[in-house]
């Protein structure tokens, strides 16, 4: 599992956003993303719709990095380790200047 800094996401990076509907309805990243909450993640089927190739990462975000990390060992243990976690989340990403669209 890596880590990476929100300012480091462009609108070239695959990014999976974790949080709860709620939280994705109030704020998400003007980055292009796809969302799917955590406890309706299936690694291996969202590979497969997402047409994820060995050699793509997959930035995930979540609030702060807990879920994002918990997402992250569901992949691993699915057997794909090109996974990063986006450290501190959409709040740290905010911090940083990095575009928010706020509902």
């Amino acid at each position: 599992m890596r880590f990476v800094k929100p300012h480091s996401l462009t609108d070239k990076s695959f990014i999976l956003d974790v949080r709860s509907p709620e939280e994705h309805d109030t704020e998400k990243l003007k980055l292009p993303h796809v969302f799917k909450s955590l406890n309706e993640l299936d690694p291996l089927e969202f590979i497969k719709e997402n047409n994820i190739s060995d050699e793509q990462t997959i930035h995930i975000l979540c609030a702060s990095g807990i879920r994002a990390s918990h997402a992250a060992e569901m992949f691993e243990k699915a057997g794909f380790d090109n996974v990063a976690v986006v450290i501190g989340g959409i709040i740290e990403a905010e911090y940083e200047g990095v575009e928010i669209i706020k509902h």
